[in-house]
């Protein structure tokens, strides 16, 4: 077998190789969303018998079909970072076994996800076009399995994301000192209804408010996301003390940073709906 291996090394994974680890990877994650137990290096040992890969390898693989569920805004399984630079055979693998079973698309139950509390606010991203490192096949594949269109439509996943920053910003304030501000921090969207264009009422350590509307995904922190007129507006006429707060990584080890107005400067806003009635 060490032979073959060598015999093997630095040619293109087949679409067999390919489809071997991207259904071994969703066997795994499938037990990793349930709870249960499993040994990944076992599996990649048995995974090595079947392509006849070195196990570096076959890792690296497995780290690229993260990267593919990353993009798509999906839980990918802890233990492999995503890893870009993948084939367009590993997209479309991924694509098919996401078809067979699109509950992998759904963060199910989001609880409070895993954080580092040393790390939790983190800088936000560069300013840069999100489809331009994208190849055909994954804008593709994200066109067709929308990441902001199915967070905006996950009530729960939104909700865990506004629960997440109530408790980091109360957090916030008791490590400041200030207990009384952490008391009066108000979840405004769960409170009171939705329609203010913020989420969350908090504040800065003097007092002064903060105005949070929550935007949270499992995807990476340049996951889309949609805006409302609401929210657009509002952060205008507040701009120094309103704030975007994008959570990401929801679902392997959350964290999020914060886009201050005017927000043209840290997002790139493109049009998509137009309110129409008849002449």
């Amino acid at each position: 077998m060490n032979a073959s291996r060598n015999e093997i090394a630095g040619t293109p994974w087949s679409e067999d190789e390919v489809s071997a680890v991207v259904e071994s990877y969703f066997r795994m994650l499938a037990l990793e969303r349930a709870g249960t137990p499993y040994n990944k290096s076992e599996n990649r040992r048995r995974l090595m018998e079947v392509v006849g890969r070195s196990e570096g390898s076959i890792e690296r693989k497995l780290q690229n079909v993260s990267a593919v569920l990353d993009v798509l805004g999906a839980q990918w399984i802890n233990g492999y970072k995503p890893l870009a630079h993948y084939q367009d055979a590993l997209v479309g693998a991924v694509a098919h076994a996401v078809a067979r079973a699109p509950s992998f698309l759904d963060p199910g139950n989001v609880g409070t996800p895993p954080s580092d509390e040393t790390a939790i606010l983190v800088p936000a991203p560069p300013l840069r076009d999100p489809g331009e490192t994208l190849t055909p096949a994954v804008r593709r594949l994200v066109g067709k399995f929308d990441p902001a269109e199915r967070d905006a439509r996950n009530r729960e996943l939104g909700k865990a994301g506004e629960r997440f920053v109530v408790g980091f910003e109360r957090d916030r304030l008791r490590r400041a000192g200030r207990d009384d501000l952490a008391n009066d921090v108000r979840w405004v969207s769960d409170l009171d209804g939705d329609g203010f264009g913020y989420d969350v009422k908090s504040f800065e350590p003097d007092g002064q408010e903060r105005l949070l509307e929550i935007k949270t995904t499992c995807g990476h922190e340049r996951t889309a996301f949609w805006l409302t007129r609401r929210e657009i507006d509002i952060a205008a006429e507040n701009s120094e003390i309103y704030r975007i707060l994008r959570v990401f990584h929801f679902r392997n080890r959350a964290q999020m940073f914060e886009i201050d107005p005017p927000l043209e400067e840290g997002l790139l806003i493109t049009p998509t709906t137009f309110l129409a009635a008849p002449r």
